[in-house]
This record gives C-alpha cells, structure tokens and sequence, in this order.
C-alpha cells in the first residue's frame, strides 16, 4: 500500500505527526480532567494515574516530532502504528470492560470532543493513512539517536514538571492555603448548617459554582471517595453569594456527581476567609480546621487517610 510518491508521502507522515502533537497538547492543556478520565477507569491510584497520563502525553508529543521531523523512520512508523493499533483495541473493549463515560474519549482533551465511534474511526483512519506512507524514502543520518535520546528526556521532563502529579506539585511548591480560621468559624455558627459540618471528620469544600476549578476539584474528590468506599456524607460544600438553589444543583450536574450537603455564606466573608482563592479545601476535625490546600494540593492519600482515621 505504500505511496510511491515521496512528496505525498512526507505530506502524510507530516499530516500524522501534527495529529500526534496536537493531541498530546490539546489534552495537556486539559490535563486535570484526563487524569480524572484515567483514573475513572479504577486500574491505578490517582499519583500512578498521574504519572502515567503524563508519560503518554509525553510519548505522543514525542512521536509526532519524530514523524515530522523523519527521525529513526522505520522504529517510528512501526511504533506510531503500534500505538495507534493498541487504543484501538482498548477502546473497542472499553464498554465491556470500564464503565466509564463514553461521550468523550479525551484523545484531544476536552477541547475538541469526539465520542467513542468517532474516537476509533480516527485511529483507523490514520492507521489506513500511516500505511501509505513510504520509509524507503529515508537515509539513516547518524545524528538521529542522540536526538532521539535527547528528545525523550526534554519532553518527559517537561510535561512531569509543568503541570506536576500532585505529590510532585506538594514537593516543589505550597500548596497549603491560609484561610481565616475566626471568621470562618463565626460566620458558618450563623448559618443553619453549624451542627451538620461540625459534626464528624469530614471535608469542607469552599467552591464557587461558576469556577471550572472548582469543578475540577469537585470531580476528583468525588471520585477519590468513591473508589475509596468513603461515604459522601463525608464532603461538605461552601459556596459564595448564591440564593437560586437551581445554580448550585446545575454545579453538581456539570461536575457529574451526586449533590452534596452544602450552604452558602456572603461573597464578601467567602473572600476574607479564603484571601480570594478557590477552590479551598478544608480537612476539618469536627469543626476545627487542621489543614487548608488548593485544589491542586489534594492528595489521595492525605484525603483517605483523613477520613478513615479512627
């Protein structure tokens, strides 16, 4: 099947090259909801999850410049090929084995979205395009391994420590947040809710239910609890200056989890407490708050560890 014209054939495999690329950015810019998306799949915990969505973003972003640029052509093209064969089968398989949401396979995060069928008729449509392509029309230049060696470390490097798992992110950076503990406490005694989130261990989740990185915390926590068998009477939700009820119901269905017991407190007392951050995720002890992170400071460990303790 091979294209004996080698000007189509460098077009293709550089068409190819810029599809690789451009998902593996795509779904980086978009990295929190793919890890979610990985991990909804119950194989690894979140840190593992984590790595290894990097790991793949960093290993498409690589073949794609490797295609491009008609470095180690053939160990390329078969791996390409490989690759794209392997998340063929997988998604094939998918329905049977995940249940998992099949309304957006995330190959390009989510800002393009493509569904389960159309996500396995691109595949095939860049296998059937890949074995047109031509590797004889290529010379060995004896450069191309270090190149090769070099690239794999760059882009590994880069995409683990840009937007670092969280233990990697807790190591390099805060992640605590400072809130203010009184008027926390006096402006949660004027609400109705005092006693039902101060009565147990639990989380406290200061959210706006505008905020995508709310959203974003919401999910993972959800889905952190469920895999961990934690009950959801263990999460508490603060939100900031809403009356309509509807708007808060509508956050929860955008996250696409279960409502959560929840009050709502002045915009202007949510951004004292907080110093104008959010998502703020408090680890409360009944009633008194023992640890403040931001969303990107949410471990799965420090989460089941809190809310399992005797």
């Amino acid at each position: 099947m091979f294209i004996k014209n080698k000007y189509v054939s460098h077009t293709l495999r550089i068409l190819i090259g810029c599809v690789f690329i451009a998902s593996a950015i795509l779904k980086y810019l978009s990295i929190d909801t793919f890890d979610l998306y990985i991990y909804e799949h119950q194989l690894f915990n979140y840190a593992i999850t984590a790595i290894l969505t990097r790991l793949l973003i960093a290993a498409e972003f690589a073949l794609g410049i490797m295609l491009i640029g008609n470095i180690l052509i053939k160990f390329t093209y078969f791996t390409t090929f490989l690759f794209l064969a392997g998340f063929t089968v997988y998604l094939f398989l998918q329905p049977l084995l995940f249940d998992v949401d099949l309304s957006n396979c995330h190959c390009f995060g989510d800002k393009i979205i493509l569904n389960h069928t159309q996500s396995i008729i691109k595949n095939i449509v860049l296998m059937l395009l890949l074995l047109l392509v031509n590797i004889d029309f290529y010379k060995w230049r004896k450069y191309e391994l270090p190149v090769f060696i070099a690239l794999a470390i760059v882009t590994t490097t880069a995409f683990m420590l840009i937007n670092a798992p969280d233990f990697i992110y807790k190591k390099l950076f805060d992640s605590n947040v400072r809130i203010d503990v009184e008027l926390y406490e006096s402006t949660l005694q004027s609400t109705t809710k005092y006693n039902d989130f101060t009565s147990d261990d639990m989380l406290i989740c200061m959210y706006s239910n505008k905020c995508k990185y709310c959203k974003i915390a919401a999910g993972k926590i959800d889905e952190i609890i469920k895999q961990n068998n934690i009950g959801t009477d263990k999460v508490r939700c603060v939100f900031w200056g809403t009356n309509d009820s509807t708007e808060i119901k509508n956050f929860f269905i955008e996250c696409k989890i279960e409502a959560l017991d929840y009050t709502v407190i002045p915009v202007t007392n949510f951004l004292a407490i907080t110093n104008g951050k959010m998502p703020v995720i408090l680890f409360s002890e009944k009633g008194k708050i023992t640890q403040s992170v931001n969303y990107t400071g949410l471990s799965e460990k420090d989460i089941v560890t809190f809310l399992r303790k005797e």
